[in-house]
């Protein structure tokens, strides 16, 4: 049995509570952007040679490296601070980071796990899909992102509280990851939320380089 399905990790921690708190964390604001989220992103693993990279340790690339932080996240969406930071229900070699704009009605998790092996990572994949699924009260549209990680799939719909929801997750070599995006003033932007995704990617995949 591989290392996510011993343990019961909560995905969505940060997205189901994303308005009725203020945030605990302080980091520097991005500037916002009508440009297009997507603009510039290369799609590091669309090859099937790629899908089987990284292959990471964690003594020499701790998950704590390989999430997202403010300045990481791509432009299209408002000015964030990270605001939470912690591990996925205590699980080792999880981390759970948690971003929102200064009125708080927009919100980005961050959830990325960090498995023994490519394989068990595959294993592990539709677990973690399922999860984050399950943060949606309704899913209007289900749908695979091609060109992101060895697989990857896209909900769109409300989450619980009745907000605006996109939520993308995918695995690419030993890692999972899963980007939660809230919106409780308007709808969320599906290529943005995507965008995210793909700077996470990235970024697993510089630290392998």
């Amino acid at each position: 049995m591989s290392f996510v399905m011993r343990t019961s990790l909560v995905v969505g921690a940060c997205a189901v509570v994303a308005f009725l708190t203020a945030g605990c964390g302080d980091t520097a604001n991005i500037p916002a952007s009508s440009a297009d989220p997507t603009s510039g992103l290369a799609s590091p693993s669309a090859s099937a040679s790629a899908c089987a990279n990284p292959q990471l340790s964690s003594s020499t690339s701790p998950v704590t490296r390989l999430a997202l932080t403010v300045s990481g996240i791509p432009f299209g969406g408002p000015p964030l601070k990270q605001i939470t930071d912690g591990e996925m229900n205590n699980t080792p070699n999880s981390d759970q980071r948690g971003f929102a704009n200064a009125t708080n009605t927009y919100r980005i998790e961050d959830d990325v796990v960090l498995d023994p092996s490519a394989l068990s990572a595959s294993a592990d994949y539709p677990q973690l899909r399922d999860a984050a699924k399950k943060q949606f009260a309704s899913v209007t549209s289900v749908s695979t992102v091609g060109r992101l990680g060895c697989q990857a799939d896209e909900f769109i719909g409300k989450t619980l509280t009745g907000y605006s929801q996109v939520g993308v997750a995918f695995q690419d070599g030993d890692v999972i990851a899963i980007v939660l995006v809230v919106n409780s003033a308007a709808p969320v932007d599906p290529a943005f939320a995507v965008a995210v995704a793909l700077a996470q990617d990235q970024k697993i995949v510089g630290a392998a380089a």
